[in-house]
């Protein structure tokens, strides 16, 4: 019985290995299928991106968004305006990682980052609930031994505790030292940092945090200060904004635990002055001139408010730009309907007031022109954007944070890209993904080591990076990434 039984577990043994060589075999055929239509999609998507560069930009004469009427004015470039990224850049913008603040949150991840409008102190905001503020420039000026320098400035980084994890940072470019602070709780806080006069600490920074009591039901997506007076904005997943003033509030309004040497009796505080309430997320915001420039998820537009009337909304369908002067706009080039969702804007950075830029969850940023009516003037002018470059070669999806940033010079547009821990760059004119910001290995001494010195520092990002900024006066480009480092780079 028993040589019965080992015949017949040799019978079974002898059918699943056929069984196997046949699957093997399989396999191999649909890995040459795979091969053959990834090559035939390589090849559309290159045809894709040959027509769209022939229908979206042949020239800088196309429609403005949402209108479908080929000789209105407005609908129409200057043409002084024709040169606008016609010019390649210069190679000027950050490359070189020279600053690698390591654990600034210690074993917690970084989620956010921000530099001040002198670019003097960077703001940098963790899962452990903490914003730590850094003035960075020690680390800089140190010719020797930086990363030594850059330990000793994350030690003295000033930390305030936000009780949440921080996921949203903005400066106010107004209201001097001041910054806001958005979390995962929906929670808002204003920061007030002062130069301290008196080093009786280690830290070089004197730091208040001033919670608001109007608190997002989710958390919050970003935040976003205006340029031309003291105002910011917040958004969160819950559909609303929240709009306050803030104000500066001498020493005699104080409440005495709040007036102490540091402060030299100054704080603020924040009012709300307007809340909408939209129909969805609102994933990203930003404030051009007096206009409040907001994405609302699953909507096929951007959405403009007026701060100068009353927060009269304009919505622009993102979805009607890519057109010929000829097509109506009841109709796109696409071939869907206007009201068709094909991605979701997650950041919004301005250029000046001219440019706007977008990154998508769809592996595209957009570079966006605007025009605004001047509000110093009884201008009639309309609210107007569209689509003058579209940047692809990276990689994010719906489950990824895409952020952008640009340079000093506005030639170049930097990104994350979630696929790896680099930072591609732009040439904003050809289009060109010119340069990924290498992934720099350790020595080849260490990568043979099983357990590689903690102290050795690796001049670059070894996990994605999860928020990015630019300096205001400075050719500096600030990276935070998973791999619990905040790293600056800078122009040669």
């Amino acid at each position: 019985m028993d040589l019965l039984g080992d015949l017949g577990l040799e019978d079974q043994l002898t059918s699943v290995r056929s069984e196997n060589a046949l699957m093997h075999e399989k396999v191999k055929e649909l890995s040459i299928q795979v091969k053959i239509l990834t090559a035939e999609n390589e090849s559309l998507k290159a045809e894709v991106e040959m027509y769209r560069n022939k229908m979206a930009m042949p020239s800088f004469s196309q429609l403005a968004l949402g209108k479908d009427d080929g000789t209105s004015p407005q609908l129409m470039v200057d043409e002084d305006d024709q040169d606008a990224f016609v010019r390649s850049g210069n190679d000027e913008f950050p490359k070189n990682n020279e600053i690698s603040l390591l654990h600034l949150h210690g074993p917690s991840n970084n989620l956010s980052c921000a530099l001040s409008p002198d670019d003097v102190v960077l703001a940098s905001g963790g899962a452990d609930g903490m914003l730590r503020l850094v003035p960075w420039g020690a680390a800089d000026a140190s010719d020797s031994n930086k990363d030594e320098v850059a330990k000793t400035v994350v030690q003295e980084a000033v930390s305030i505790d936000c009780s949440a994890p921080v996921i949203a940072l903005a400066f106010s470019p107004i209201a001097r030292n001041v910054l806001a602070v958005g979390c995962m709780d929906g929670s808002v806080a204003l920061v007030h940092y002062e130069q301290k006069r008196q080093q009786s600490s280690s830290s070089s920074l004197f730091a208040r945090l001033i919670k608001l009591p109007k608190k997002h039901v989710k958390y919050v997506r970003s935040i976003a200060w205006s340029t031309k007076e003291p105002i910011f904005a917040t958004c969160a997943a819950d559909g609303c904004i929240y709009l306050y003033k803030v104000e500066r509030v001498e020493n005699s309004m104080m409440q005495d635990d709040d007036n102490d040497d540091e402060s030299n009796g100054v704080s603020w505080q924040a009012t709300i002055v307007k809340s909408l309430h939209l129909t969805g997320p609102v994933e990203a915001m930003c404030f051009v001139q007096d206009h409040l420039i907001c994405y609302v998820r699953d909507k096929p537009h951007l959405t403009f408010f007026d701060l100068s009337k009353d927060m009269k909304q304009t919505k622009i369908n993102i979805n009607q730009q890519q057109q010929a002067p000829s097509v109506s706009a009841s109709k796109t080039t696409a071939g869907f309907g206007s009201d068709h969702v094909s991605f979701a804007i997650l950041d919004l950075r301005p250029w000046g007031d001219k440019y706007l830029a977008a990154a998508t969850d769809t592996s595209r940023n957009i570079i966006l022109e605007l025009s605004l009516p001047d509000t110093s003037s009884c201008s009639l002018q309309n609210v107007s954007c569209r689509i003058v470059r579209n940047l692809y070669g990276h990689t994010n999806d719906g489950f990824s944070q895409p952020k952008v940033a640009w340079s000093l010079n506005g030639q170049y547009l930097l990104g994350n890209t979630q696929d790896d821990a680099v930072v591609c760059v732009w040439d904003i004119a050809s289009q060109q993904l010119v340069q990924r910001l290498p992934r720099q290995l350790p020595p080849p001494q260490q990568q043979l080591d099983d357990q590689p010195n903690a102290n050795d520092v690796i001049h670059a990002h070894t996990s994605p990076i999860r928020d990015l900024c630019t300096g205001h006066a400075m050719n500096v480009l600030v990276t935070t990434a998973y791999d619990k480092s905040t790293r600056l780079w800078f122009s040669e």
